[in-house]
């Protein structure tokens, strides 16, 4: 039996008693979620970068900072989202084989983004990210292996 994923078990228990979907919905969702993920690879790929470059202004120049928050907070979700850009690019074969390796990368694609929604102080965000994120993730898993 394969080993689950860190919090899987605890994550996937508030979700038991969530409304199911029904199965064609499902099916629907497993056949756009790899395509998804490619738009979302390519998207933040290039959001990235360009946010690599703003970022690098912003902080040299001492500029803008006060009203995003602080710093840190700025490098920690640009860092976020190139690790997200990554995960989806690595996640694509995978889910077009409906894999459970793809829906890995979608579980913890998730995770990194509740977490950055958290420093960052984004706190309602993150809650509703985290429970339809989740919440969908839950329900398709059984259509990978």
């Amino acid at each position: 039996m394969e080993q689950p994923l860190p919090l899987e078990n605890e994550i996937g228990g508030i979700f038991k008693n969530f409304p199911a979907f029904p199965d064609n919905v499902k099916e629907i969702l497993v056949q756009i979620v790899p395509w998804c993920a490619l738009i979302i690879a390519v998207l933040g790929g290039f959001a990235f970068l360009g946010l690599i470059g703003v970022g690098s202004a912003v902080s040299a120049a001492g500029i803008g900072i006060d009203s995003y928050g602080s710093a840190w907070q700025m490098w920690v979700n640009i860092i976020a989202l190139g690790v997200m850009a990554i995960m989806a690019v690595l996640a694509f074969s995978p889910l077009r084989n409906r894999q459970k390796k793809g829906w890995n990368f979608l579980y913890y694609i998730e995770l990194v983004s509740v977490v950055s929604s958290i420093i960052s102080l984004s706190i309602v965000s993150g809650i509703i990210g985290f429970l339809i994120g989740f919440w969908v993730l839950f329900q398709i898993k059984e259509k990978y292996n």
